[in-house]
C-alpha cells in the first residue's frame, strides 16, 4: 500500500486590524508612566473632549493703511499650548487603594515640573510634548470617592513649548581614523562619510535648531549651516566633549567629561565647565523645516563632530 504524506494544515494568520486606536501615554516629572487609555490601569481617558492634539493657536502681526485696502501679514508666532484631559480615577480593590493611586497620579500634576504626553500612532511612531499642571476646575466631588472608588477630573495642563517633539535626527562624522561610536554591532563612522558633504535632514514642521557635540582630539573646529558657522579655537582634548546647543532660548558651549557608549550604556556626559563666552565667531542658523540642507564643518584631530535635531510638529501625528 503506498502512504502519501501531506503537510499538515496551517491556518492563515489573522488579518491585521485596519482601525487601531492611539496609544496615549503620561510620564510625570518623577518618572511614573501612566498609560491614559488602558481602562486596565486605574487612570484613563474617559470621553470625547480631549484638547491639544491638533493645531496650536497663532498670534498674528499684520499692518494696515487707511489708504490701503487689506492688510499686510508681518508674521505670526504659535501661543503656548492648552491640554485638556477629561480622565477617571478608579480602583476597586479597596478604599485605600484608591486613596494611593489617586494620590499617586496627582503627584505628577505640579504646576513648577514639566511631564511628557506622548502619542504613539500604530505604526510604532510617537511625539511628546512637554506639560505642566494648569488647574483641574475647581473640581466639585458630587458623591464621596472614598466609598465608590472612582473620582472624575478634568484636568488642564499647558505646555509652553507649543510643538510637538518628534525622534531625535542625528548625523556623525570623524577626523582621521575609523572609531566605535554606537553600542551594538560594531559600527563604525568612516571618514569617507567627508565632512565637505555633511547634511542633515529636518522633517519637522518647523525649523529646528542643532546640538553640536565635538568629541576630542581635537586642536580646533567649525560647525555650522551654510554660511552661518560656529568656531571653536581652542583644544577638546582626548576623554572631553563639548556640547553646543544652538537654540536662542540656550545657546551655550559646555565642556563635559566623555566615557563613550557601549553596548550595555549609553555614552556618559559629566562634569561640566561652560566655555560659551571662549568660542570664536557664533553665527547660530536652524535646519529649515522639511529641508536636507548641507552643513558647514571642519575639524584638526581625530576626533568626532555630531549633529543632531529634535524635529517639531504642529499636530500629535
Amino acid at each position: 500500500m503506498e502512504i502519501v504524506y501531506a503537510a499538515p494544515y496551517v491556518p492563515p494568520a489573522p488579518p491585521v486590524p485596519l482601525w487601531v486606536g492611539m496609544r496615549v501615554t503620561w510620564t510625570g516629572w518623577d518618572g511614573s508612566v501612566w498609560d491614559l487609555n488602558d481602562p486596565s490601569g486605574g487612570v484613563c481617558l474617559i470621553r470625547a473632549g480631549v484638547e491639544g492634539l491638533a493645531m496650536p493657536a497663532f498670534t498674528e502681526w499684520v499692518q494696515s493703511s487707511p489708504s490701503v485696502a487689506g492688510q499686510w501679514f508681518r508674521g505670526a508666532v504659535a501661543d503656548p499650548r492648552r491640554v485638556f484631559w477629561p480622565l477617571c480615577v478608579f480602583q476597586d480593590a479597596s478604599t485605600q487603594g484608591w486613596i494611593d493611586l489617586d494620590r499617586a497620579f496627582w503627584k505628577t500634576m505640579d504646576p513648577q515640573k514639566y511631564g511628557i504626553w506622548t502619542i504613539t500612532t500604530p505604526d510604532g511612531s510617537s511625539r511628546s510634548l512637554r506639560c505642566r499642571f494648569k488647574d483641574d476646575g475647581g473640581h466639585p466631588f458630587e458623591h464621596d470617592p472614598f466609598e465608590r472608588c472612582w473620582a472624575t477630573y478634568g484636568v488642564a495642563l499647558v505646555a509652553d513649548a507649543p510643538f510637538w517633539s518628534g525622534p531625535e535626527v542625528s548625523r556623525v562624522w570623524n577626523g582621521n581614523v575609523l572609531v566605535d561610536f554606537f553600542p551594538g554591532p560594531p559600527f563604525h563612522i568612516s571618514s569617507g562619510s567627508t565632512m565637505a558633504n555633511a547634511s542633515i535632514n529636518n522633517p519637522g514642521d518647523e525649523d529646528a535648531w542643532p546640538v553640536w557635540t565635538i568629541v576630542g582630539g581635537s586642536t580646533d573646529a567649525s560647525v555650522g549651516v551654510g554660511s552661518s558657522v560656529v568656531e571653536v579655537p581652542f583644544v577638546v582634548p582626548a576623554g572631553k566633549a563639548l556640547v553646543v546647543n544652538t537654540d536662542p532660548t540656550v545657546q551655550t558651549a559646555v565642556m563635559y567629561t566623555y566615557m563613550p557608549a557601549t553596548n550595555d550604556d549609553p555614552e556618559i556626559l559629566s562634569n561640566p565647565v561652560d566655555r560659551t563666552v571662549d568660542l570664536g565667531t557664533a553665527n547660530f542658523a536652524p535646519i529649515p523645516a522639511g529641508q536636507d540642507r548641507r552643513l558647514n564643518i571642519s575639524m584638526t584631530g581625530d576626533g568626532i563632530i555630531r549633529a543632531a535635531i529634535t524635529p517639531l510638529y504642529r499636530r500629535a501625528w
